[in-house]
């Protein structure tokens, strides 16, 4: 449950905070001038500075800036450390191990402490390295394998209560070579870790296999607290992909413990003990930038409680509350603050109510009787949690189940044995259609039966389930031996659907631990909404303009029938409807956007954005046009009308000659052509002003890339970028004559032309990087308007049309399926195995932090 005692949990003080300064730059190797900068951030909000780096094929992204104190998976005792992103590789061709770093990421936490001069010294601070002939023997072995240790689901453990490595059974592998095994310490020195193994997937076995870094090979994750001794570290996750005859096995994290060497190349650049110079807290807190009031007072043991004092907290964290919780006969009520991030299940939206109650059967009156054991109420606009709502939490809205259901299923027929599921010691995860109970044996059970089911992600019925016999010593569990517990949460978006965050089941009838009881109990269960329209009166800062957008999401259904919506301040967001398309499926996604999320500045409403890439085929030798993805955009309420969905592939078309290709883009089939060369950053300025002297002219025998990317279109201020690419590359061999666009549309604009946003040209004629192409294109370029009818006249009151599409114009589909012929427009039918997802730059690009920070934070399992 959320937690007993809630109220006093939620009482939140505003701890004293102070300041911090770090560098915030960003950057790219081998060019590090990018980050010899000066700007700094400066916040209050318990983060530390941080210097991030991540290594590709092809290049190196770096990073300085802060993140918050929490943001690793694994707690950082101190932030004061650098942790490694190690992977030792095996080469077929050498029969060698060669060590590469794949990331690493540098913490502090005083006043410009991540200083760009410590970029060159993170990566030659530390190594972890093995011998040979250990990973000969161990992880190669004979380079192939038939069977793995199988688990679905990560298995943890500590040496109080062991793994279960029971749950792996050896299974053999269909076409994988190769075994995938992880193990995650969540407290290296305390030893609880969690492993999880299966056959490795089969796109390791493919030619592009290395690109990911090989089938053979051990990825390490290790960290050095740099005020500590500097001989220790700690290991957060070892990845083992192997293919030695059991090398899946548990014991295999072990050994690589006892084998590992740990090597201190150079930590110097980074003593051991902080600075002394560091500068003093400041004695008055640094503002805070989006700041949200609620009230803040707590009462024990009465039914009202007037507040007046106030607090000042974030809303880019945080949810104002009203909490009341009756434990025994004691009420508590709270006015504070919840973090958004302190439920294990994520609040979607608010303002919400969050209810448990407890179903118990009362022995001596021999009944079932219904209890509320606390009520929460959420928002998110200054003072929304006021005293005059506390009336309301007791009968917000109840949960009932029916009696004879409750007698058959958890009250039994009075058996002094029953059947139980027994899995103690961890909870087994999937969906409630998935769930593999053969995990948890049915034993013998002569006390009470106690079943849990946690909701990690109620929409998609992803759950926890665990469930074993009470030892007869546990007294605690027998108040009440049958009875049910729910948690379930109201948003004021849907007041009539309660998700269920958690049920537990104390229960005497045979068989009442299946895990189908769960869906039983779901359909049996009824929702009394009581004071929820009072509650849910107010669902905004009356003050601040609101948006509603309907907000859905969609995969490969073409009319994306959607009725739920949401509120967003309407002088920050609008609308939108997105249809992605990758190979033969399709996104459709329907919800807010702000207005600053677009790198180019829209300036009017309604608009239709697209990016089409305009594609050689050389078995048909036919140019076709594909499109990658449309947008709808507008600014008024519910304009993002799902019916619109089925018009936006057939909205419009950009088009060039097949001679103006031919010439410029795929050219005479000579093997060597001018390509100008600046790789490492754009050229930026007018049409008229670019200096492409900063470009020099080089022989090229791969493809020519040039970007052309216009930050402002109306007055052609635009950055250019051209460079040729490296012949090992794969993304540049397919497809090596293409032309990707992206452009807008504005609906209400007379005459309709189509505004550039960007352009790259992949091209091997000869001198097709001139910058002047981008300016012949475009008077090249014609727009071929489908049917827009859905989308003219649209205003606050005027609904779109619901006709089905008529389909006028000839119109481009997902790699796979018709497409579309270029400039003719007849209809050719082409299927191919490769697609190319969308580098779409409709929103401001992903930060770089962003990027690297998830690579190195967040190791995904494959």
């Amino acid at each position: 449950m959320l937690v007993h005692g809630i109220v006093l949990l939620l009482i939140l003080a505003v701890a004293p905070s102070y300041s911090l300064i770090c560098y915030e730059c960003s950057c790219s190797q081998p060019d590090l001038s990018a980050c010899r900068c000066e700007d700094t951030s400066e916040s209050f909000d318990n983060d530390y500075c941080v210097i991030a780096e991540q290594r590709f094929t092809d290049e190196t992204n770096l990073q300085l800036s802060r993140i918050p104190r929490n943001s690793t998976y694994i707690y950082i005792e101190d932030p004061y450390y650098i942790l490694m992103q190690e992977s030792i590789r095996y080469n077929k061709t050498t029969s060698n191990w060669n060590l590469v770093t794949t990331g690493s990421l540098f913490g502090c936490d005083w006043d410009y402490c991540n200083s760009p001069n410590l970029i060159n010294a993170l990566p030659n601070s530390f190594r972890f390295t093995i011998d040979k002939a250990w990973l000969d023997t161990n992880i190669y072995g004979t380079g192939n394998i038939s069977a793995c240790h199988t688990c679905a689901f990560e298995t943890c453990g500590d040496p109080a209560n062991p793994l279960n490595f029971t749950q792996c059974p050896l299974i053999p592998c269909i076409n994988a070579t190769t075994c995938l095994v992880y193990d995650l310490w969540s407290d290296f020195d305390g030893g609880s870790q969690c492993y999880q193994s299966q056959c490795a997937p089969d796109y390791l076995d493919g030619e592009f296999g290395e690109i990911y870094g090989g089938k053979y090979r051990l990825d390490i994750e290790g960290v050095v607290y740099l005020q500590q001794d500097h001989s220790s570290y700690d290991i957060w996750e070892i990845d083992v992909y192997c293919g030695a005859v059991n090398c899946s096995r548990p014991t295999i994290f072990e050994e690589i413990i006892d084998v590992l060497n740990y090597d201190i190349v150079d930590l110097t650049p980074f003593p051991s003990v902080r600075p002394t110079t560091t500068q003093a807290p400041p004695t008055t807190s640094t503002p805070i930038a989006n700041p949200l009031t609620c009230y803040n007072c707590a009462c024990i043991g009465t039914t009202t409680c007037t507040c007046t004092s106030t607090v000042v907290t974030s809303l880019d964290e945080t949810y104002c509350i009203v909490a009341r919780e009756n434990i025994g006969q004691e009420v508590f009520i709270n006015y504070g603050y919840i973090e958004s991030d302190s439920t294990y299940v994520y609040i979607l939206e608010a303002p919400f109510v969050v209810v448990e109650e407890t179903i118990a059967y009362d022995e001596k009156g021999i009944r079932w009787l219904t209890t509320t054991d606390y009520v929460v109420y959420g928002c998110n606009w200054n003072l929304c949690n006021k005293p005059e709502l506390l009336p309301l939490l007791p009968s917000s809205f109840r949960m009932r189940l029916p009696e004879p259901w409750l007698n058959a299923n958890i009250l039994g027929t009075g058996q002094p044995v029953r059947d139980c599921h027994e899995c103690p010691d961890a909870p087994q995860c999937g969906t409630t259609e998935f769930l593999d109970a053969s995990r948890c044996p049915v034993k013998a059970c002569n006390t009470t039966c106690l079943v849990l089911d946690v909701f990690n992600d109620p929409a998609d019925d992803l759950l926890c389930y665990q469930s074993f016999c009470i030892p007869p010593e546990a007294d605690e569990y027998n108040i009440y031996h049958n009875r049910v517990e729910i948690e379930g949460i109201i948003y004021a978006n849907e007041p009539t659907v309660v998700k269920i965050w958690e049920i537990d089941l104390y229960c005497r009838a045979d068989d009442c631990s299946r895990p189908e009881i769960f869906k039983e109990l779901r359909d049996q269960l009824v929702v009394e909404p009581g004071t929820l329209s009072a509650l849910f009166n107010e669902t905004y800062d009356p003050s601040i303009p609101q948006r509603r957008c309907y907000d859905c999401y969609c995969y490969n259904e073409p009319n994306c029938n959607c009725t739920r919506s949401t509120l967003m301040n309407a002088e920050s967001t609008y609308c939108l409807i997105i249809r992605e398309n990758y190979g033969q499926d399709y996104w459709i996604t329907m919800g807010h956007i702000y207005d600053t999320s677009t790198r180019v500045n829209i300036i009017d409403f309604p608009y239709l954005l697209s990016e089409e890439t305009i594609r050689y085929n050389d078995n048909t030798e036919v140019w076709n046009t594909i499109t990658n993805f449309v947008i709808f955009g507008c600014d008024w309420d519910l304009c993002n009308d799902p019916k619109l969905a089925p018009y936006l592939p057939s909205s419009f078309q950009m088009r060039l000659p097949e001679a103006w290709l031919n010439t410029n883009v795929y050219g005479n089939g000579l093997p060597v052509r001018d390509c100008h060369e600046c790789p490492d950053a754009p050229q930026c300025g007018t049409e008229e002003f670019l200096d492409a002297s900063r470009c020099p002219i080089k022989a090229c025998n791969t493809t020519c890339l040039v970007s052309d990317t216009y930050d402002d279109p109306g007055q052609d201020e635009l950055c250019y970028q051209s460079f040729c690419a490296p012949p090992d590359s794969e993304f540049f061999e397919i497809d090596p004559h293409r032309v990707e666009l992206e452009g807008i549309l504005y609906i209400d604009k007379v005459p309709r032309t189509i505004e550039l946003w960007e352009v790259d040209i992949f091209c091997r004629a000869d001198d097709c990087s001139r910058p002047e192409i981008f300016k012949e294109l475009q008077a090249q370029l014609t727009l071929s308007v489908g049917d827009l009818s859905a989308f003219e006249g649209l205003s606050t009151t005027v609904q779109p049309a619901t006709a089905t599409p008529t389909g006028q114009t000839a119109t481009a589909t997902p790699t796979g399926q018709t497409e579309t012929e270029t400039p003719t427009g007849q209809t050719e039918t082409e299927t191919t195995t490769t697609a190319i997802p969308s580098n779409a730059p409709i929103l401001n690009s992903v930060s770089l932090f962003s990027i690297v920070l998830v690579a190195l934070l967040i190791l995904n399992f494959y």
